[in-house]
C-alpha cells in the first residue's frame, strides 16, 4: 500500500508536466476589463546579444522564438485594449550594501547586471542593461503601460504590481518574460497567492538553459490557472 501511494505522488509532477506541455487551448475566457498582461525583466541584459547575462539565455531564447513572441503579446494587447504592466529588475548603488544576498543575487551584483547608477532622476537608464530591449519601447513607453517600481530579488513582493494590478480593477493576468525559471515563476506565485487567476505563456519566456527551462514549466503546470502557447494567448486576447 505505500509503495503504491509512493508510485501515486511521483507521478503526480509528471502528469502535470505533460499537461502544461500539452495545454495551449483556452480552458477559460479572459475577462474583459479585469485582465492585464504582465511582463517581467524585458530588458537588455537578458534580451540583447551585448547584454551582461544574454550569453545564459540565448539558447533558450532562440529555441522558443521568445523574443519575437513577446513582442506578439504586447501588440495584441494593445490591439485589443488590455492594460499592460511591466515589472523591471533594478539594482541602485545601495544594494551593494546587502549583508547576505542569496549565491545568485550576490553574482547579479557582482556581474553589475541591471545595474543602475541613479535611483532618483533615471538619468542613467537610456541604453544601459537595465533599459528595455528596443524592439519592445514602442508597447513599454507609450504613456499607457504601467512600469512598477523595479523588483529587487525575484517576485513583485518589494515593488507596486499588485497594488496598481488592483487599483485598475485586474483579477486575471496573461504572465510573459524573463527569467522563466526565477523572476518569472516568482511573479506567479506571488500573484497566485493573492488571488489573481494566471495564464503563464511558455514560449513567451527564457530561461539559463534546458533543464531550468524544463523545471519552470513543471512548476507552471502546478501552480498556474493555465499554461497557454503564444497563440492561443493572442487568440484569447482578441476574444
Amino acid at each position: 500500500m505505500k509503495k503504491t501511494v509512493l508510485a501515486m505522488m511521483m507521478a503526480i509532477p509528471m502528469m502535470f508536466s505533460a499537461q502544461a506541455q500539452a495545454d495551449d487551448a483556452p480552458q477559460f475566457a479572459l475577462a474583459k476589463g479585469r485582465t492585464a498582461l504582465v511582463v517581467t525583466d524585458p530588458q537588455n541584459d537578458f534580451l540583447d546579444p551585448k547584454g551582461a547575462a544574454y550569453g545564459l539565455f540565448a539558447d533558450n531564447l532562440k529555441e522558443l522564438n521568445a523574443i519575437d513572441n513577446m513582442e506578439r503579446l504586447f501588440k495584441a494587447a494593445k490591439q485589443n485594449g488590455l492594460p499592460v504592466f511591466v515589472s523591471p529588475h533594478g539594482y541602485f548603488p545601495q544594494d551593494n550594501e546587502w549583508e547576505n544576498p542569496g549565491a545568485l543575487q550576490k553574482q547579479l551584483l557582482q556581474l553589475k547586471v541591471f545595474a543602475r547608477k541613479d535611483s532618483a532622476y533615471a538619468s542613467d537608464l537610456k541604453g544601459s542593461g537595465a533599459d528595455f530591449l528596443g524592439r519592445y519601447k514602442p508597447y513599454i513607453l507609450d504613456g499607457k503601460t504601467v512600469i512598477t517600481s523595479p523588483h529587487k530579488i525575484y517576485g513583485p513582493d518589494s515593488n507596486d504590481l499588485a497594488l496598481q494590478l488592483r487599483n485598475r480593477g485586474v483579477d486575471t493576468v496573461v504572465l510573459a518574460g524573463l527569467a522563466a525559471n526565477l523572476c518569472t515563476d516568482s511573479h506567479l506565485r506571488e500573484l497566485v497567492e493573492h488571488g489573481f487567476k494566471v495564464v503563464v505563456v511558455k514560449d513567451a519566456v527564457g530561461a539559463p538553459g534546458a533543464d531550468a527551462y524544463k523545471a519552470a514549466v513543471l512548476n507552471y503546470g502546478l501552480i498556474a490557472n493555465a499554461v497557454w502557447n503564444t497563440d492561443a494567448a493572442v487568440a484569447a486576447m482578441a476574444r
